[in-house]
């Protein structure tokens, strides 16, 4: 008998155990799972407060393992992508945390942590971009969600974790509420090398995928499979104000809006005419006065229910 077709698979577990309460629990339900779909005994690595699991997942991926599973919320995700780009070893979201933002875009239930294990044990494979965004400092940095400068940094920063635990999504409104007066800033575009004109906007956000908070499809049409990312661009609406740029995020009222104008490419440059703070996948990163944002294609491998939505694009 071929050896390698008898050998048991095996299975890496990135976890935040701030997640995870019940952690004993936890591990006892994934480990009955993997030997329920005939994996071997899961290998364990935690994040911490000083890493948020990069490097778990290289000490992960130092054990050659046939499958890398994540459990924790977006910033978690975020870390263990970084380190699978590139990379042939495929990758399970096991939802944790309020926004799982990756999972909701990929049909991954959230809420089920037993269906959740049996897409990562027994679904398919593909492949999805991954973007890339620079600011100021000139490191490069992945995100699988989104990237940007403005409100959405701002209500990011605000968010209390505290209420993000008691209310959900509900955290992120207490902040947004505090947040939407704030003054808007001038910023220049270069759309894959083509310039546009000057705006004056609220928010600059580099979308891979439709739904970027709040089950919101904020950036229509954007898929994770399509080699591009669409750039969102929030500008004041004196006629309507806020309410207005509310109905037209509900509505999904796209360049004809008086707020909202989207974009769609492989590369975005931007000029900012003061410094405004920055973010990727919901996690704040310091201010910037310029930055990119650019796509890797199909650059991660993610687990898929079966039958998937291929073809996502």
């Amino acid at each position: 008998m071929d050896a390698s077709r008898s050998r048991t698979p095996s299975v890496a577990i990135i976890i935040n155990p701030s997640k995870f309460p019940d952690y004993a629990g936890t591990m006892a339900q994934v480990g009955a799972a993997a030997s329920r779909f005939g994996w071997g005994d899961p290998l364990w690595f935690e994040t911490s407060r000083d890493d948020s699991g990069v490097a778990a997942a290289r000490a992960a991926l130092a054990r050659a393992p046939d499958l890398v599973c994540v459990m924790g919320g977006d910033g978690t995700v975020r870390a263990v992508a970084g380190v699978l780009r590139g990379t042939s070893v495929p990758c399970g979201l096991l939802p944790g945390g309020t926004g799982n933002l990756l999972a909701r875009n990929l049909g991954i239930p959230v809420d089920s942590p037993d269906d959740a294990l049996e897409i990562a044990f027994l679904g398919q494979n593909h492949a999805i971009d991954v973007g890339l965004a620079t600011f100021d400092d000139g490191e490069e940095r992945v995100f699988v969600v989104m990237g940007g400068v403005g409100l959405d940094a701002d209500i990011m920063a605000q968010t209390d974790d505290g209420l993000k635990k008691k209310v959900g999504w509900g955290a992120y409104v207490v902040a947004g509420g505090a947040t939407m007066f704030r003054e808007g800033f001038g910023v220049t575009l270069s759309v894959d090398g083509e310039e546009h004109t000057s705006h004056e906007c609220l928010m600059v956000l580099a979308c891979n995928c439709s739904s970027v908070v709040a089950n919101i499809e904020l950036a229509t049409g954007a898929k994770l499979d399509d080699a591009r990312l669409d750039l969102v661009v929030l500008r004041p609406n004196v006629v309507a104000g806020w309410l207005g740029v509310a109905v037209e995020v509900a509505a999904h009222i796209r360049n004809g809006a008086a707020s909202l104008r989207q974009w769609s490419g492989g590369d975005f440059g931007f000029q900012l005419d003061r410094p405004v703070l920055a973010e990727i996948d919901g996690d704040p990163v310091g201010e910037t006065r310029a930055g990119r944002f650019s796509v890797d294609p199909g650059a991660l491998v993610v687990r898929l229910p079966v039958p998937a939505r291929l073809g996502l694009h």
